[in-house]
């Protein structure tokens, strides 16, 4: 029997040197899936299946290969022990997962194959065009995780909740900054960025001691009350609340959010969260509709401006977002939020909102301003309201704000593990697919089949919008 790779020990380092190319073996008959290395940023070290459910599969009599990768959370040789073969070219693949976009480089080698990732080019994201316009040129056929969905519309395949874990974090580390810049040293001071951490056990353990100390009333008497407002119910959202009830926190309604507010107790904090039934308003008059709102977004207004964020300290969002939908904030709604006042107990604060934690990283979207990410490099930036740009000036006047598209990317293991799971079941009919038929013929089931957004050189019929997107974005003034 031929090895499907050939490694030649080496002697500096007592791994083993990758041939590029898998070598042809008995195992040719087996459905084979490949693994990609992830080099869309120096932070990324997920990968969609973990070493567990890759032995998963080659115990069913399935082929795995995988790109070895130093960076990666998982080592190459739990993957080899759990039964991957390690090689560069993934050619040999029936099917190739992935996690984010890759480098257009790498296209060559994944010409005419079917390629699982979220590629964000759903809503033509202007910065991800080349790479759809690559594929579309090379026969790439995208299979978009961010458009799995089951019956009711929901994501099947996702990281939200490690999305809204990270977030949380990183907005407790940057709120603890934020308040230091501005004279206050509190207790969340002690809190790290979200990546500090070996896992979440480990962050959740470090976020409840810091509880304590906000008990014992160590938080300053300026800044209370902290009021931590959390937009929608999902996944994201649930990830996130769940890191804010490490610290003493008690949960009120929307409706309370004006006499909390006025008057609270320095000893805990406060958390809402916020549905769209409580912001959202036929803008004709009448009652709102979920049913309705869902498939006619554009009916509808917000007054989450009047209603909820002059009374919120931080903002967590973790709402989907699209053009039809009303937004969260305008721009002109935070410069009515950022006035500044003086107290008799130190520094003077920005009023009341402090920080935002945009998870959903729809820019220029739910929350207006926000029009470029911030990275896992640079974390936090201040929009200055007055000056209408961002600064990384934590003592400037404005609003920190943090909106990071790989947040699961510091929650390395245990995102993939996550992951992993939702996605292993959907592995061995993607491996078996006949991507040789037309799209109208292919026998795939309709969560699949839904899901791909290029398919022999075009954009599928429920992606040719797409098109229409971008002619609208070439008629904006650059």
């Amino acid at each position: 029997m031929i090895a499907a790779a050939r490694r030649t020990p080496l002697l500096s380092s007592g791994g083993w040197r990758i041939s590029r190319r898998c070598l042809s073996s008995s195992q040719d008959s087996k459905l084979c899936i490949g693994i990609r290395r992830e080099e869309s940023s120096v932070w990324e070290r997920r990968a969609p299946l973990a070493p567990h459910h890759v032995k998963s599969l080659t115990d069913k009599g399935f082929r795995v290969v995988i790109q070895p990768s130093t960076r990666r959370a998982y080592s190459k040789f739990e993957y080899t022990n759990a039964g991957a073969e390690l090689c560069e070219d993934l050619s040999v693949a029936d099917v190739i997962l992935g996690v984010k976009a890759m480098p257009l480089e790498c296209l060559d080698m994944l010409a005419n194959k079917t390629v699982a990732f979220f590629s964000h080019t759903i809503k033509a994201q202007e910065t991800n065009m080349p790479l759809l316009d690559s594929c579309l040129a090379k026969n790439v056929r995208i299979l978009d995780y961010e458009k799995i969905l089951d019956e009711s519309g929901r994501r099947i395949v996702a990281f939200g909740q490690y999305a809204g874990t990270a977030g949380m974090i990183n907005i407790l580390h940057g709120l603890g900054l934020r308040l230091l810049a501005l004279g206050y040293h509190t207790p969340l001071m002690h809190i790290g960025g979200a990546h500090n951490y070996s896992s979440v056990s480990a962050a959740k353990a470090a976020i409840a001691n810091v509880g304590r100390e906000i008990q014992y009333g160590l938080m300053p008497n300026t800044v209370r009350p902290l009021i931590f407002v959390f937009t929608g119910n999902g996944n994201v959202s649930k990830g996130a609340q769940d890191v804010l009830r490490q610290l003493p926190v008690q949960w009120i309604e929307p409706s309370e959010l004006e006499s909390v507010a006025s008057s609270a107790d320095n000893r805990r904090l406060y958390g809402c969260i916020v549905d769209r039934f409580d912001h959202l308003y036929r803008t004709d008059g009448g009652a709102y509709d979920d049913d309705e709102f869902m498939h006619h977004p554009e009916r509808y207004s917000s007054n989450f401006a009047e209603k909820v964020a002059p009374y919120t300290s931080v903002l967590m969002n973790g709402i989907y977002w699209t053009p039809s939908h009303a937004r969260l904030l305008t721009t002109k709604c935070i410069q009515s939020l950022m006035q500044r006042s003086g107290s008799l107990h130190g520094p003077a604060m920005p009023n009341r909102l402090l920080a935002i934690g945009d998870i959903s990283c729809d820019l220029g979207g739910s929350i207006e301003f926000i029009t470029k990410s911030t990275t896992l490099d640079n974390m936090f930036e201040i929009y200055d309201t007055e000056a209408g740009q961002s600064t990384t000036d934590f003592s400037a006047d404005g609003v920190l704000y943090m909106s990071i598209d790989n947040l699961p990317a510091q929650l390395p293991r245990e995102a993939t593990d996550f992951f992993g799971d939702q996605l292993l079941s959907l592995v061995p009919e993607l491996a078996g697919g006949d991507w040789q038929q037309s799209f109208s013929d292919l026998t795939i089931s309709k969560t699949l089949k839904d899901a791909l957004i290029t398919y022999d050189r075009e954009l599928t019929p429920g992606y040719q919008y797409i098109a229409d997107l971008r002619a609208e974005q070439d008629k904006q003034p650059k």
